[in-house]
């Protein structure tokens, strides 16, 4: 355990909290301004086609009607592919999704934007499309690309063929999960403005402004440094603004660009439904050789995703999930071939957990097969291959340090009274289960992404004392910023009430990635330790001038210099006039970036990450045999999040994503017809709400890790990814029988019963 300091550990009050629970903040769909021009995306209603033409005239004579802007308008690349150059920001020749944008119509109000966008003709000449991944994949004409296949990634280690003879037991089993929907409530907007040189200004409800500033400027033929791109407050994101804005602010740019007026564009829900990305839906064959006595020997992993119309952040979702496709524990011999398809559905890209989710629904529901075929208690065959300190990871990456996975266990264990896979002794109308499910999470982006994973902080001291604190990466709803003015606090030794965090801003800190992969306490908090020791040096020296002592004697601590040697003090407020008036600094930029990953792509051995989080989940579940009716009564959530720097924004974090993974594992069914999105409201598409989800039990276990911020970890992604496993395999207990797709919802459930086969 690390040493609790005066802030870190603690749990102030959110420092945006009063903002929100008044109104007072003000989200983007909330500003309108006499001068801003509306846009609207122009799409086509149809799957899979070849683009023969766009017909205005409909709209031209329209007193709203200010201009409609195509591909052949965009002065630099067409391009907006976050990883693979696949797709144009607008289409030029062919249509591959419903929903593929073909221009931007700008008119005076947003009614009117909808209204003449919808009116726009658009002639096309219709193809074939497929929709699944099977059907993908056997294709041999009419490719959506080159080819169908978006990317592949690959573990080889060890030898399987050897793994599987000294096997006792072979499990295999076949799975599946869907896709899922963000429905954030704000929905996707932004404001671009003319910056009166040349440039723009953007302001968007985004995760990653600089990926936002990159596709600005090369659609736009502009230097970065004339992009400037400023996140508004953001009502919800969860992977859903990661990649999506890129296209709506290039959109709306593109405009501003010809007309040098500013342009709002904010998606209606049935848009933003139909034109953005999902999660991945995952295929998966398993197939685990085991002892008898349940050491596992060798696995061969099969996992294929849907990747949809274009790859967006399909590469980082096939490398995260074949890297953990059989989760925490230890297994010498292993072959995982995973492929993403292209499909002629909306793009399928970054959703909370980046595939670990359904890699977890995979590899915690063969480990419960597992436990059944050797009839051995699930944990128990859980902690004899758990990962602890000197063990190699699926990739051979051996761990020396912060594996808190065995903790997560036992302490979910404990906490849940479990004793067995134990289900009520009734057979009557009402079955009850528990369930767990043990994950580990690689912490930041990981040898794939290795060149984009550092991050920056600027710390400026202003002459009245106060802070302001610059970061790179985001604020969206999960408490970044109370937890960044903590860190910034504990770092410089002041109070935490004269720190204060500014919106992120392309043009005061370097490009510091994206906010994705739990990387944001890791990153900005190394950053800020960075910046802070470089700021506090010349604070230090100012107190020593100012207390005529030696700068070795001085402690800052709650604002306050101390001389330890003759007791004298003196204020921040004091120092910072001190530095004011002698022209000395008072700004830092610091800077922190993962340390370099050895790493074998072609056989995906390795160091994946350079350290990892873990996790367990216990759900226990009550099944309706009448109705087919899942209820979660409850789930404990045992995370090892290296040192929690606020428990209670933790524990939030925690929670909210335990509910998503509650609403795929039972509640949400996103419906496609001709690959219209059938159900875009929450009147079809049903989250979850308090009364679905049971209660949430949260339980922090702290294993340090050393390069993390006082010892911290990642915990965004880790809060969802062991839910829906654990909870498939409650039920599966509850019923007697193997729950091997979701979600869970009653139909599927009285299919299962109506199966006179048991199992788990």
């Amino acid at each position: 355990m690390t040493k609790p300091g005066q802030i870190i550990g603690r749990s102030p009050s959110r420092v945006d909290a009063r903002q929100k629970v008044t109104g007072d903040t003000r989200f983007l769909p909330d500003l309108d301004h006499a001068d801003v021009l509306h846009a609207a995306p122009v799409y086509a209603r149809v799957s899979h086609a070849r683009l023969k033409g766009i017909d205005p005239t409909s709209v031209n004579t329209d007193p709203d009607f200010v201009g409609l802007f195509t591909a052949k308008d965009i002065p630099g690349d067409n391009q907006v592919g976050v990883i693979i150059e696949d797709q144009p920001l607008l289409v030029t020749d062919r249509i591959r999704y419903l929903g593929d944008t073909v221009g931007i119509l700008v008119a005076r109000s947003d009614e009117a934007a909808q209204r003449l966008a919808d009116e726009i003709l658009i002639e096309f000449e219709e193809l074939t499309p497929v929709y699944s991944i099977d059907s993908s994949r056997a294709a041999t004409t009419e490719f959506i690309h080159s080819n169908n296949i978006a990317c592949e990634h690959f573990v080889d280690r060890g030898d399987i063929q050897a793994g599987f003879k000294a096997a006792d037991h072979i499990i295999e089993v076949e799975l599946s999960t869907p896709v899922q929907e963000h429905y954030y409530l704000e929905p996707q907007c932004c404001i671009v403005s003319p910056d009166g040189l040349g440039g723009v200004s953007v302001m968007g409800s985004l995760q990653c402004p600089y990926y936002v500033q990159k596709a600005v400027a090369r659609n736009l033929n502009l230097a970065y440094s004339q992009v400037r791109v400023e996140q508004a407050p953001t009502g919800g994101a969860f992977g859903g603004k990661e990649d999506i804005p890129s296209e709506l602010c290039a959109m709306a740019a593109l405009a501003v660009f010809h007309l040098q007026q500013p342009v709002r564009m904010v998606y209606s829900r049935r848009d933003d439904m139909q034109l953005t990305s999902k999660r991945h839906p995952f295929q998966m064959k398993y197939r685990v050789g085991v002892s008898e006595e349940g050491t596992l020997l060798a696995a061969d992993i099969r996992l294929e995703e849907n990747a949809g119309a274009y790859a967006t952040l399909s590469t980082v979702v096939s490398y995260r999930s074949t890297m953990q496709a059989m989760g925490p524990y230890v297994l010498p011999n292993v072959k995982v071939h995973s492929t993403s398809y292209y499909t002629n559905l909306p793009p399928n890209g970054a959703f909370r957990g980046f595939g670990s989710p359904q890699a977890a629904f995979g590899h915690e529901r063969i480990m419960d097969h597992i436990a059944a075929a050797l009839k051995m208690d699930p944990i128990e065959l859980r902690l004899k291959n758990m990962l602890k300190v000197g063990s190699q990871t699926l990739t051979g990456q051996l761990l020396e340090s912060s594996v808190g996975a065995t903790e997560t266990l036992t302490r979910a264990r404990d906490a849940s009274g479990w004793s067995g896979p134990a289900i009520n002794g009734s057979d009557g109308r009402y079955r009850t289960g528990m369930g767990v499910a043990s994950i580990h999470y690689g912490n930041c982006l990981g040898a794939a992404g290795w060149a984009l994973d550092g991050s920056g902080a600027k710390l400026q001291l202003y002459r009245d004392g106060s802070v302001a604190v610059s970061f790179g990466l985001v604020e969206m709803g999960q408490g970044a910023l109370t937890v960044v003015a903590q860190m910034a606090a504990e770092a410089l030794g002041i109070r935490i009430e004269d720190i204060h965090v500014l919106p992120t801003d392309t043009h005061q800190v370097p490009d510091s990635g994206p906010s994705v992969a739990s990387r944001n306490v890791m990153m900005t908090g190394n950053a800020i330790r960075d910046a802070a020791r470089q700021l506090r040096a010349g604070i230090i020296d100012a107190a020593a001038r100012l207390m005529n002592c030696e700068a070795e004697s001085v402690e800052l601590s709650q604002g306050i210099a101390h001389d330890k040697g003759s007791g004298k003090q003196t204020s921040l407020k004091e120092i910072a006039d001190f530095l004011f008036l002698n022209n000395l600094n008072m700004e830092s930029l610091g800077w922190w970036h993962v340390p370099e990953l050895t790493y074998d792509a072609k056989k995906g051995v390795g160091e994946a990450y350079f350290t990892y989080s873990y996790a367990t989940h216990i759900a226990a579940v009550q099944v309706d045999t009448i109705t087919g009716r899942v209820r979660v009564q409850k789930i404990w959530a045992a995370h090892d999040v290296g040192r929690a720097i606020n428990p209670a924004g933790l524990e939030a974090q925690v929670e909210g994503g335990t509910v998503q993974g509650i609403g795929w594992a039972v509640t949400e069914d996103l419906q496609y017809s001709g690959g219209e999105v059938m159900n875009d409201n929450l009147s079809t598409y049903l989250l979850p709400t308090a009364a679905d989800v049971g209660e949430i039990e949260t339980i922090i276990v702290e294993d340090p890790e050393p390069l993390g911020p006082w010892g911290a970890k990642g915990i965004g992604e880790p809060a969802i990814i062991p839910t829906a496993a654990a909870i498939a395999n409650a039920v599966s207990n509850a019923i007697k029988r193997p729950v091997d797709h979701i979600p869970m919802h009653p139909e599927m459930i009285l299919e299962l019963l109506d199966n006179t086969e048991g199992g788990v």
